[in-house]
Protein backbone atom coordinates (compact mmCIF):
# COMPACT_ATOMS: atom_id res chain seq x y z
CA UNK A 1 0.00 0.00 0.00
CA UNK A 2 1.12 3.36 -0.44
CA UNK A 3 2.49 4.76 2.54
CA UNK A 4 0.85 8.07 1.58
CA UNK A 5 -2.49 6.77 1.49
CA UNK A 6 -5.06 7.76 4.01
CA UNK A 7 -8.69 6.70 4.39
CA UNK A 8 -11.59 8.27 5.67
CA UNK A 9 -12.82 4.72 6.73
CA UNK A 10 -15.68 3.68 3.80
CA UNK A 11 -17.72 0.88 5.30
CA UNK A 12 -17.11 -2.19 4.11
CA UNK A 13 -18.71 -4.10 1.33
CA UNK A 14 -22.05 -5.35 2.31
CA UNK A 15 -23.55 -8.79 0.42
CA UNK A 16 -26.69 -8.54 -0.99
CA UNK A 17 -29.93 -9.59 0.54
CA UNK A 18 -29.81 -13.26 -0.52
CA UNK A 19 -33.38 -13.31 -1.23
CA UNK A 20 -34.69 -15.60 -4.04
CA UNK A 21 -36.05 -14.68 -7.01
CA UNK A 22 -39.24 -16.26 -5.98
CA UNK A 23 -39.03 -14.49 -2.23
CA UNK A 24 -38.48 -10.92 -4.14
CA UNK A 25 -41.59 -11.76 -6.20
CA UNK A 26 -43.44 -12.61 -3.30
CA UNK A 27 -43.08 -9.89 -1.86
CA UNK A 28 -43.17 -7.76 -4.57
CA UNK A 29 -46.95 -9.11 -5.15
CA UNK A 30 -48.09 -8.72 -1.36
CA UNK A 31 -46.74 -5.14 -1.49
CA UNK A 32 -48.74 -4.39 -4.94
CA UNK A 33 -51.80 -5.77 -3.29
CA UNK A 34 -51.43 -3.64 -0.10
CA UNK A 35 -50.85 -0.43 -1.69
CA UNK A 36 -53.87 -0.91 -4.37
CA UNK A 37 -56.03 -0.61 -0.81
CA UNK A 38 -54.06 2.34 0.51
CA UNK A 39 -55.07 5.83 0.40
CA UNK A 40 -52.10 7.14 1.82
CA UNK A 41 -51.35 9.60 4.59
CA UNK A 42 -52.66 8.06 7.28
CA UNK A 43 -49.74 7.91 9.91
CA UNK A 44 -51.51 7.85 12.85
CA UNK A 45 -50.43 4.42 14.06
CA UNK A 46 -47.62 5.87 15.97
CA UNK A 47 -49.69 8.64 18.03
CA UNK A 48 -52.61 5.40 18.84
CA UNK A 49 -49.97 2.97 20.16
CA UNK A 50 -47.16 4.65 21.75
CA UNK A 51 -44.95 3.43 19.05
CA UNK A 52 -43.36 6.08 16.36
CA UNK A 53 -41.43 4.70 13.48
CA UNK A 54 -38.97 7.48 11.74
CA UNK A 55 -37.60 6.41 7.90
CA UNK A 56 -34.71 7.55 6.81
CA UNK A 57 -32.70 7.38 3.10
CA UNK A 58 -29.43 6.66 4.28
CA UNK A 59 -27.81 4.95 7.43
CA UNK A 60 -25.88 8.62 8.29
CA UNK A 61 -29.65 9.92 9.14
CA UNK A 62 -30.62 6.90 11.18
CA UNK A 63 -27.71 7.39 13.47
CA UNK A 64 -28.72 11.20 13.89
CA UNK A 65 -32.30 10.17 15.08
CA UNK A 66 -30.91 7.76 17.25
CA UNK A 67 -28.69 10.54 18.70
CA UNK A 68 -31.82 12.45 19.47
CA UNK A 69 -33.41 9.36 20.44
CA UNK A 70 -30.84 8.28 22.68
CA UNK A 71 -28.53 4.87 22.42
CA UNK A 72 -30.55 2.88 24.27
CA UNK A 73 -33.63 3.25 21.29
CA UNK A 74 -34.75 6.48 22.85
CA UNK A 75 -36.96 8.09 25.47
CA UNK A 76 -39.79 6.81 24.31
CA UNK A 77 -40.60 3.98 22.05
CA UNK A 78 -38.76 5.21 18.38
CA UNK A 79 -37.61 2.72 16.01
CA UNK A 80 -35.54 4.00 13.36
CA UNK A 81 -34.67 2.52 9.67
CA UNK A 82 -32.95 3.62 6.93
CA UNK A 83 -33.41 2.44 3.34
CA UNK A 84 -30.01 2.68 2.21
CA UNK A 85 -27.57 1.27 4.91
CA UNK A 86 -24.34 -0.12 3.13
CA UNK A 87 -21.52 0.77 1.06
CA UNK A 88 -22.95 -1.79 -1.55
CA UNK A 89 -25.72 0.68 -2.61
CA UNK A 90 -25.39 3.77 -4.30
CA UNK A 91 -27.60 6.82 -3.09
CA UNK A 92 -27.01 8.51 -6.20
CA UNK A 93 -28.70 5.51 -8.48
CA UNK A 94 -30.75 3.96 -5.74
CA UNK A 95 -34.41 2.78 -6.94
CA UNK A 96 -37.03 2.49 -4.44
CA UNK A 97 -38.64 -0.95 -4.01
CA UNK A 98 -42.38 -1.36 -3.19
CA UNK A 99 -41.29 -2.51 0.67
CA UNK A 100 -39.27 0.87 0.70
CA UNK A 101 -42.86 2.53 0.07
CA UNK A 102 -44.34 0.61 2.54
CA UNK A 103 -42.15 1.60 5.00
CA UNK A 104 -42.45 5.21 4.47
CA UNK A 105 -46.35 4.93 4.21
CA UNK A 106 -46.48 3.76 7.75
CA UNK A 107 -43.51 6.14 8.89
CA UNK A 108 -44.42 8.80 11.50
CA UNK A 109 -41.58 10.90 10.50
CA UNK A 110 -38.97 11.03 7.45
CA UNK A 111 -35.74 12.09 7.46
CA UNK A 112 -33.45 12.45 4.37
CA UNK A 113 -31.18 15.11 2.50
CA UNK A 114 -32.94 16.80 0.10
CA UNK A 115 -31.35 19.06 -2.52
CA UNK A 116 -31.87 16.37 -5.34
CA UNK A 117 -29.92 13.66 -3.39
CA UNK A 118 -32.67 11.62 -2.37
CA UNK A 119 -35.40 12.52 -4.90
CA UNK A 120 -36.76 9.13 -4.64
CA UNK A 121 -37.32 9.70 -0.53
CA UNK A 122 -38.79 13.18 -1.10
CA UNK A 123 -41.25 11.73 -3.71
CA UNK A 124 -42.08 8.60 -1.66
CA UNK A 125 -42.55 10.68 1.37
CA UNK A 126 -45.12 13.38 -0.23
CA UNK A 127 -47.34 10.11 -1.51
CA UNK A 128 -47.59 9.28 1.81
CA UNK A 129 -47.93 12.46 3.33
CA UNK A 130 -45.54 12.07 6.38
CA UNK A 131 -44.05 14.93 8.03
CA UNK A 132 -40.57 15.31 6.80
CA UNK A 133 -37.33 16.14 7.86
CA UNK A 134 -35.28 17.90 4.68
CA UNK A 135 -31.45 18.36 5.70
CA UNK A 136 -30.45 20.80 3.41
CA UNK A 137 -33.69 22.96 3.82
CA UNK A 138 -32.70 22.85 7.68
CA UNK A 139 -29.75 24.38 7.29
CA UNK A 140 -30.54 26.43 5.28
CA UNK A 141 -28.03 25.85 2.38
CA UNK A 142 -27.41 28.51 -0.40
CA UNK A 143 -28.51 27.43 -3.72
CA UNK A 144 -30.83 24.51 -2.54
CA UNK A 145 -33.52 25.84 -4.53
CA UNK A 146 -31.56 25.78 -7.61
CA UNK A 147 -30.56 22.26 -6.77
CA UNK A 148 -31.02 19.07 -8.80
CA UNK A 149 -28.69 16.79 -10.76
CA UNK A 150 -30.38 17.50 -14.49
CA UNK A 151 -27.15 18.74 -16.03
CA UNK A 152 -28.39 17.36 -19.35
CA UNK A 153 -28.32 20.75 -20.92
CA UNK A 154 -24.15 20.03 -20.81
CA UNK A 155 -23.57 18.18 -23.52
CA UNK A 156 -20.44 16.41 -24.70
CA UNK A 157 -19.60 19.59 -26.62
CA UNK A 158 -19.99 21.93 -24.36
CA UNK A 159 -18.20 19.86 -21.80
CA UNK A 160 -14.63 20.27 -24.24
CA UNK A 161 -15.63 23.91 -24.62
CA UNK A 162 -15.02 24.48 -21.07
CA UNK A 163 -11.92 22.16 -20.86
CA UNK A 164 -10.62 23.98 -24.13
CA UNK A 165 -11.35 27.44 -22.06
CA UNK A 166 -8.73 26.10 -19.34
CA UNK A 167 -9.37 28.64 -16.38
CA UNK A 168 -10.51 27.93 -12.72
CA UNK A 169 -13.32 29.91 -12.37
CA UNK A 170 -15.56 27.30 -12.96
CA UNK A 171 -14.37 25.68 -9.73
CA UNK A 172 -16.12 26.76 -6.98
CA UNK A 173 -18.38 23.92 -6.15
CA UNK A 174 -19.12 26.05 -2.45
CA UNK A 175 -22.14 27.52 -3.49
CA UNK A 176 -23.88 24.18 -3.46
CA UNK A 177 -23.24 21.22 -2.57
CA UNK A 178 -25.82 18.64 -1.11
CA UNK A 179 -23.37 16.29 0.21
CA UNK A 180 -24.07 18.22 3.07
CA UNK A 181 -23.62 15.31 5.95
CA UNK A 182 -19.70 16.39 5.55
CA UNK A 183 -20.58 19.79 7.55
CA UNK A 184 -21.41 18.50 11.00
CA UNK A 185 -22.84 21.59 12.43
CA UNK A 186 -25.57 21.08 9.48
CA UNK A 187 -26.38 17.75 11.60
CA UNK A 188 -26.58 19.70 14.49
CA UNK A 189 -29.46 21.78 12.86
CA UNK A 190 -31.35 18.47 11.32
CA UNK A 191 -30.84 16.83 15.36
CA UNK A 192 -32.67 19.66 16.44
CA UNK A 193 -35.11 19.20 14.12
CA UNK A 194 -36.13 16.06 14.61
CA UNK A 195 -35.80 16.66 18.06
CA UNK A 196 -38.84 18.96 17.79
CA UNK A 197 -40.80 16.84 15.16
CA UNK A 198 -40.62 13.80 17.53
CA UNK A 199 -41.47 15.98 20.58
CA UNK A 200 -44.76 16.91 18.68
CA UNK A 201 -45.43 13.65 18.34
CA UNK A 202 -44.34 12.01 21.86
CA UNK A 203 -44.83 15.13 24.67
CA UNK A 204 -43.64 13.27 27.19
CA UNK A 205 -40.39 12.60 26.08
CA UNK A 206 -39.84 16.10 24.41
CA UNK A 207 -37.70 17.18 26.84
CA UNK A 208 -35.47 14.30 26.46
CA UNK A 209 -35.52 14.43 22.86
CA UNK A 210 -34.66 18.53 22.84
CA UNK A 211 -31.62 17.90 25.34
CA UNK A 212 -30.46 14.96 23.77
CA UNK A 213 -30.26 17.06 20.32
CA UNK A 214 -28.88 19.97 21.98
CA UNK A 215 -25.82 17.58 22.95
CA UNK A 216 -25.48 16.09 19.65
CA UNK A 217 -25.82 19.81 17.76
CA UNK A 218 -22.59 21.25 20.65
CA UNK A 219 -20.58 17.88 19.63
CA UNK A 220 -20.94 17.78 15.73
CA UNK A 221 -20.21 22.28 15.90
CA UNK A 222 -16.64 20.76 18.32
CA UNK A 223 -16.04 18.40 15.13
CA UNK A 224 -16.87 21.79 12.76
CA UNK A 225 -14.42 23.69 14.90
CA UNK A 226 -11.65 21.11 14.97
CA UNK A 227 -11.87 21.18 11.02
CA UNK A 228 -11.85 24.71 10.67
CA UNK A 229 -8.92 24.77 13.05
CA UNK A 230 -7.02 22.97 10.90
CA UNK A 231 -5.84 26.02 8.52
CA UNK A 232 -4.42 23.76 6.10
CA UNK A 233 -3.57 25.40 2.36
CA UNK A 234 -3.71 23.42 -0.62
CA UNK A 235 -5.61 22.16 -3.67
CA UNK A 236 -7.23 19.08 -4.27
CA UNK A 237 -9.12 16.94 -7.40
CA UNK A 238 -11.71 15.23 -6.40
CA UNK A 239 -13.49 12.42 -7.63
CA UNK A 240 -16.86 13.38 -6.48
CA UNK A 241 -17.54 15.79 -4.29
CA UNK A 242 -18.39 13.86 -1.67
CA UNK A 243 -16.61 15.31 1.45
CA UNK A 244 -15.91 18.97 -0.05
CA UNK A 245 -17.91 20.66 2.97
CA UNK A 246 -15.39 18.96 5.81
CA UNK A 247 -12.47 19.85 3.11
CA UNK A 248 -12.81 23.17 2.87
CA UNK A 249 -14.07 24.22 6.21
CA UNK A 250 -10.38 22.79 6.53
CA UNK A 251 -9.15 25.42 4.51
CA UNK A 252 -8.34 23.08 1.25
CA UNK A 253 -9.38 24.59 -2.45
CA UNK A 254 -11.24 21.76 -4.59
CA UNK A 255 -9.54 22.91 -8.10
CA UNK A 256 -11.53 19.89 -9.82
CA UNK A 257 -13.20 20.99 -13.49
CA UNK A 258 -16.58 21.80 -13.28
CA UNK A 259 -17.24 19.73 -16.37
CA UNK A 260 -15.53 16.57 -14.81
CA UNK A 261 -17.92 17.11 -11.58
CA UNK A 262 -21.01 17.48 -13.64
CA UNK A 263 -20.36 14.29 -15.54
CA UNK A 264 -19.78 12.31 -12.82
CA UNK A 265 -22.96 12.72 -10.96
CA UNK A 266 -24.73 12.31 -14.32
CA UNK A 267 -23.31 8.78 -13.87
CA UNK A 268 -21.22 8.99 -16.97
CA UNK A 269 -18.06 9.31 -18.06
CA UNK A 270 -16.24 12.80 -18.79
CA UNK A 271 -15.69 13.97 -22.63
CA UNK A 272 -12.04 12.85 -23.37
CA UNK A 273 -10.95 16.68 -23.67
CA UNK A 274 -12.80 17.50 -20.08
CA UNK A 275 -11.20 14.10 -18.58
CA UNK A 276 -6.91 15.03 -19.79
CA UNK A 277 -8.23 18.62 -18.52
CA UNK A 278 -8.88 16.63 -14.91
CA UNK A 279 -5.57 14.73 -15.49
CA UNK A 280 -3.25 17.89 -16.47
CA UNK A 281 -4.91 19.61 -13.07
CA UNK A 282 -4.24 16.90 -10.76
CA UNK A 283 -0.28 16.19 -11.62
CA UNK A 284 0.57 19.88 -12.04
CA UNK A 285 -1.61 21.82 -9.58
CA UNK A 286 -3.13 19.41 -6.59
CA UNK A 287 -1.63 18.70 -3.85
CA UNK A 288 -3.66 15.58 -2.85
CA UNK A 289 -6.48 13.13 -4.79
CA UNK A 290 -9.71 12.79 -3.09
CA UNK A 291 -11.22 9.10 -3.88
CA UNK A 292 -14.61 8.06 -3.38
CA UNK A 293 -14.23 4.49 -3.35
CA UNK A 294 -18.61 3.56 -2.61
CA UNK A 295 -18.62 4.96 -6.61
CA UNK A 296 -15.65 3.80 -8.48
CA UNK A 297 -15.42 4.24 -12.08
CA UNK A 298 -12.98 3.53 -14.73
CA UNK A 299 -11.85 7.04 -15.16
CA UNK A 300 -11.79 7.66 -11.05
CA UNK A 301 -9.24 4.27 -10.83
CA UNK A 302 -7.25 5.82 -13.45
CA UNK A 303 -6.69 9.45 -11.38
CA UNK A 304 -5.94 7.29 -8.55
CA UNK A 305 -3.44 5.61 -10.66
CA UNK A 306 -2.21 8.66 -11.84
CA UNK A 307 -1.87 10.63 -8.14
CA UNK A 308 0.19 7.32 -7.37
CA UNK A 309 2.62 7.40 -9.11
CA UNK A 310 3.28 11.03 -9.10
CA UNK A 311 3.93 10.59 -5.64
CA UNK A 312 0.07 12.48 -4.45
CA UNK A 313 -1.60 11.26 -1.04
CA UNK A 314 -4.87 9.73 -1.55
CA UNK A 315 -7.40 10.49 0.60
CA UNK A 316 -10.62 7.71 -0.05
CA UNK A 317 -14.08 8.82 1.26
CA UNK A 318 -17.60 7.10 1.09
CA UNK A 319 -21.17 8.23 1.53
CA UNK A 320 -22.27 5.92 4.06
CA UNK A 321 -21.80 5.22 7.86
CA UNK A 322 -18.53 3.21 8.35
CA UNK A 323 -20.05 -0.02 10.16
CA UNK A 324 -20.03 -0.39 13.84
CA UNK A 325 -19.33 3.67 13.82
CA UNK A 326 -21.82 6.23 14.69
CA UNK A 327 -21.78 9.56 12.95
CA UNK A 328 -19.68 11.64 15.84
CA UNK A 329 -16.78 8.69 15.68
CA UNK A 330 -17.02 8.87 12.12
CA UNK A 331 -16.29 12.89 11.83
CA UNK A 332 -13.83 12.55 14.07
CA UNK A 333 -11.87 10.33 12.35
CA UNK A 334 -12.36 12.01 9.44
CA UNK A 335 -10.61 14.87 10.83
CA UNK A 336 -7.46 12.72 12.24
CA UNK A 337 -6.90 11.01 9.05
CA UNK A 338 -7.44 14.54 7.23
CA UNK A 339 -4.17 15.64 9.88
CA UNK A 340 -2.33 12.67 9.36
CA UNK A 341 -1.95 13.16 5.62
CA UNK A 342 1.73 14.45 3.95
CA UNK A 343 2.23 17.12 2.32
CA UNK A 344 -0.46 19.77 2.99
CA UNK A 345 0.76 23.21 3.98
CA UNK A 346 -0.61 24.89 7.33
CA UNK A 347 -1.40 28.68 7.17
CA UNK A 348 -2.39 30.60 10.20
CA UNK A 349 -4.72 32.37 8.48
CA UNK A 350 -8.24 32.03 9.22
CA UNK A 351 -10.70 30.39 6.20
CA UNK A 352 -14.22 31.82 5.99
CA UNK A 353 -16.98 29.81 4.47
Amino acid sequence: MNPRFARFRPAAGAAGSGASGVATMAVAGVAAMVLAGCTGGSNDSGADDGHLTVVTTTSVYADVVQQVTGDSGGAGDVSVEALIDSAAQDPHSYEATPTDRLMVQDADLVVLNGGGYDVFMEELAQDAGVPVVNAVEVYGLEGAADAGHDHGSQDSATQDSSAEAGDHDGHDHGSFNEHIWYNPASMGAVGEAVAQELGSLDEANASTYSQNAAQFARETQDIQDRAEQLHLDGDYVATEPVADHLLEAAGLHNVTPTAFTVAVEDGTDAAPLVYDQVRSTLEDDAALLVYNEQTSTGQSQDLRTVAEAADLPVLAVSETLPEEMNYLQWMDQNIQDLQAVDGLERTTESHDH
